[in-house]
């Protein structure tokens, strides 16, 4: 009697005992996927959306812009410096219209990008990634074009460029394709000087394209300081060597 009461409580608690292992299993990895899950979203909603994965970031696009005379083909680069600052090229060609007072163009200046530092160090990155990336976009330009009439060459004297422009993204990514809305206001050299006659002269350009945007690791914002320790290491190098020798063998 004592055998058969001694076993039995002991074959009844191992299923239990099996059955507790398991539950706590199953909860460590339901705990590590909701961690990984938690890890993984906040990486994608950071507010920098990958533009803090690079210093340089290159832009490329072509649309139509639309101004005084009808539309034109246009091709759009950029290149800004973390997201705040940067260079930027904007060209036009009618393709031969004639109603189009201007046959081609080109302008080229610098712009500023003024609200994604200032958004970022303010925990305003809240989301959704699209609306963070749109508003950021909004960028300020100026700069100088130069015109070519129709049937004649580009005109030596620029004139000056005002722009705003905004960014649409397509995938809520810093890289990636991005809708561009681009307005410039424009003064010819001999306006700015005050000759007259040039009242139908282009004033206004409205450019719409669609653009791709790329961030780069280039190391600018460190390129003294790696540059400073390349010198460095063959100084050091001759220094251990000088040092050897003067111990001897």
């Amino acid at each position: 009697m004592t055998t058969w009461w001694n076993k039995a409580p002991r074959g009844s608690l191992e299923p239990a005992r099996e059955r507790r292992a398991r539950g706590a299993a199953l909860a460590g990895a339901a705990a590590l996927a909701a961690l990984a899950v938690t890890s993984t979203a906040r990486a994608e909603n950071d507010g920098a959306y990958g533009r803090l994965d690079g210093d340089l970031e290159l832009r490329a696009g072509a649309g139509a812009s639309f101004a005084a005379g009808g539309p034109a083909l246009c091709a759009r680069g950029a290149a800004v410096y973390l997201e705040t600052a940067g260079l930027y090229a904007h060209y036009t060609d009618a393709l031969g219209a004639d109603a189009s007072p201007v046959a081609r163009s080109i302008a080229g200046g610098v712009f500023l990008q003024p609200l994604f530092l200032a958004r970022y160090a303010s925990d305003l990155e809240r989301g959704p990634p699209w609306l963070d990336l749109f508003i950021d976009s909004v960028a300020l330009g100026v700069g100088s074009f130069w015109e070519a009439p129709p049937g004649a060459g580009v005109t030596p004297e620029p004139g000056l460029e005002l722009s705003l422009s905004l960014d649409v993204p397509l995938l809520g990514r810093a890289t990636g394709p991005f809708l561009g809305l681009r307005g410039a206001l424009r003064w010819r050299g001999p306006e700015l000087a005050g000759a007259e006659g040039l009242r139908d002269a282009q004033r206004a350009l409205l450019s719409v394209t669609l653009s791709w945007h790329h961030v780069l690791q280039v190391h600018l914002v460190d390129a003294g300081d790696r540059s400073f320790a390349r010198g460095r290491a063959p100084a050091q190098v001759a220094a251990t060597g000088s040092a050897a020798g003067a111990r001897g063998p």
